[in-house]
């Protein structure tokens, strides 16, 4: 039964946009907790949001393109709507269902902040239609009922999950309905962690020696993340937009700089990239001033490319992070800006719902000249040691000669957070077309039976662990590091 007094007092173009928000925009579920769908001024939108309550109601998820496609032609069909849409209204239904899910929402923000208040005059609304101003005893349970209807349910929401013993059956519910741990795009990674991954908001770091491989990593990060349909928005303060967009190209077609610049393979690349799009994901890249930009300058290009573009980033990746600037710290110490910077970065991934950030930073001169080893320590970070207890991963670059020389690529543990303390993965690399690629399980143990074990094996004691003076020259040439 449709209630006209219960509708939006918003336009019809803003009711699209807002079952637009519901299913594109990771707070879409908050929203649709907030609305009916005879809160719909046209029986196309009173359709599809019945259709996706429906489907949240029983799955506890939003339903996707082709889900909503079989829902709404069903729901089409019952009694309930056979002889209240007629056919053209149908197909007219139908065709809006691509368009809900394909054309980007602007102005999300404010689309949400609107149906928050259209809320709360519902409820007041209520109250007040049901309220007897001649009940006096009624009068303070009415008080609390009105402090409620305006209280902001997402402040609530967020208190009532503070709550360890109270809250431990909604706790499992949203453990087995919504995921905290996500996947890197490195398979064999993601197999050294407790959880087939990494938390939201987790601060993941590449080190190695200066122009050995960082950026290139980086960019194969942001090409796994785009197979993965995630948005990635990458922040350059270091190479320039137009290198990071090359080494992106080059690494999705596997082409060097060469056959790139000579345009020979631009209707393919076309092609390839319509293929990309279609998965749902997308890469951002800025280019930023080094030492001034610092973290609310991200926060506002964030805002504006969700505001503007309807762009919301799930990956941030920065190369790198130890050249911007603290917003909290005016210093001139590199250890202490830096540290600040990775506090900042992690309060950004917070705010913004970001899954994972990665950056990449330098080692030391004494580490450097050790990098054919099994692997870096903490001590090896430059600049800033402190970086080890901001990061929930860190992971070094190393490569024997035999290694180099057969183009293979070993990301080893140096720390991580909720995993194994000690493993690697190891790629394919080709530096000339800045493309890597995991190696199959076929191809790994071969790479451990022909490579990795005679190069320990070839190793001495001293040479496989690090030895306490080793660890304090490291530390010495850190603290001689500017």
């Amino acid at each position: 039964m449709l209630k006209p007094e219960n509708r939006f007092k918003f336009t019809t173009e803003y009711q699209w946009d807002l079952l637009r928000y519901t299913v594109q925009d990771k707070n879409g579920e908050n929203a649709l907790k907030k609305y009916d769908d005879d809160y719909f001024t046209l029986i196309e939108h009173q359709v599809l949001a019945h259709a996706i309550k429906t489907f949240y109601k029983k799955q506890r998820r939003i339903p996707g393109e082709t889900i909503l496609r079989e829902n709404v032609s069903t729901l089409l069909t019952s009694k309930q709507y056979l002889n209240l849409v007629t056919k053209d209204e149908q197909s007219t239904i139908i065709g809006l269902i691509k368009n809900l899910y394909h054309v980007p929402v602007k102005d999300g923000d404010i689309i949400y902040e609107n149906c928050k208040e259209f809320r709360r005059y519902v409820l007041v609304r209520n109250l007040l239609t049901n309220f007897d101003l001649n009940n006096y005893s009624a009068y303070e349970q009415f008080s609390k009922q009105i402090g409620v209807a305006l209280a902001d349910e997402d402040k609530m929401q967020n208190y009532e999950k503070a709550f360890l013993l109270e809250n431990i059956k909604e706790r499992q519910f949203r453990r087995q309905d919504r995921k905290t741990i996500f996947p890197t795009p490195f398979k064999q990674i993601n197999y050294l962690t407790n959880a087939g991954g990494y938390e939201a908001g987790s601060i993941l770091v590449v080190l190695d020696k200066q122009k050995k491989g960082k950026t290139t990593m980086l960019a194969n990060a942001a090409r796994g993340y785009l197979r993965m349909g995630l948005k990635v928005v990458i922040v350059d303060l270091e190479n320039g937009d137009d290198n990071i967009f090359a080494r992106l190209e080059q690494s999705i077609m596997d082409i060097d700089k060469k056959t790139l610049l000579s345009g020979d393979k631009d209707t393919e690349i076309q092609r390839r990239f319509r293929k990309y799009k279609r998965i749902g994901g997308e890469v951002v890249v800025l280019r930023r001033p080094a030492l001034v930009t610092d973290t609310n300058d991200i926060q506002n290009d964030l805002d504006i490319l969700y505001r503007d573009f309807g762009f919301r980033a799930d990956i941030l990746i920065i190369d790198y992070a130890a050249k911007m600037k603290s917003s909290t710290y005016g210093g001139d110490e590199d250890r202490t800006r830096i540290s600040n910077v990775y506090l900042e970065l992690g309060n950004l991934a917070l705010k913004n719902d970001i899954l994972h950030i990665w950056t990449a930073n330098h080692v030391t001169r004494e580490a450097a000249k050790i990098r054919q080893k099994t692997k870096y320590v903490g001590e090896d970070i430059a600049n800033c040691v402190d970086i080890v207890r901001h990061a929930q991963a860190i992971f070094g670059l190393n490569r024997s000669e035999p290694e180099e020389e057969a183009g293979f690529f070993r990301m080893e543990i140096v720390e991580q957070r909720d995993g194994q303390p000690d493993g690697r993965a190891v790629f394919k690399a080709n530096l000339n077309t800045q493309r890597v690629n995991e190696l199959t399980t076929t191809e790994r143990h071969t790479y451990d039976t022909e490579f990795y074990k005679p190069f320990v094996e070839q190793q001495n004691e001293s040479n496989n662990v690090v030895s306490k003076k080793e660890r304090k020259d490291r530390k010495d040439d850190f603290r001689d590091a500017s």
